[in-house]
């Protein structure tokens, strides 16, 4: 699956986000504790992958998106935070297996699958309580798995009003 396609699944999905049960315009966590939270979904999910892992951030992913085309009816001046690393030292043999820790992982914490592709290496989902958007992809020829997290619509500084994004 190239990046292209990737990064349109997730801003959909993100569009999509802004729906679960948040205050429309009310308070929401901050930039930075959505990017705390980002990067602890990521690193406890890489952490259970056997092998391990060398994660590889993708940089364009350290962007802020906003948050296009709330379907709660929302300010578009929110944001999502998003990061997006790939999985490097992983066979290729060895890839279908990673997918199915990473799915039995989130099971196990509670998080809510959305889709799961027939080959199974594809998983995307919720997690729980918090409805941040979960992703496992194979990029290129399927020899290299992508996992990335992504927050719900936030406010940058946790209220509406004035924000000091950067």
């Amino acid at each position: 699956m190239s990046r292209f396609i990737m990064m349109v699944i997730v801003l959909a999905a993100v569009a999509a986000g802004c729906t679960e049960g948040r205050g429309v315009d009310g308070p929401t966590m901050t930039q930075a504790q959505a990017l705390a939270r980002v990067e602890q979904l990521i690193k406890e999910t890489a952490g259970v992958i056997t092998p391990k892992p060398r994660l590889d951030l993708y940089r364009p992913s350290l962007n802020l998106y906003s948050c296009l085309d709330p379907t709660d009816g929302g300010s578009e001046d929110r944001v999502v935070v998003n990061r997006s690393y790939y999985l490097r030292d992983i066979p290729k043999d060895q890839i279908g297996e990673v997918a199915r820790q990473v799915r039995q992982y989130w099971e196990q914490q509670g998080h809510y699958i959305q889709v799961t592709s027939k080959n199974g290496l594809d998983v995307s989902g919720r997690s729980r309580p918090d409805d941040f958007l979960l992703s496992l992809a194979p990029t290129g020829d399927n020899d290299v798995l992508n996992l990335e997290a992504t927050s719900p619509c936030i406010w940058p500084n946790g209220t509406p009003g004035p924000s000091t994004t950067t």
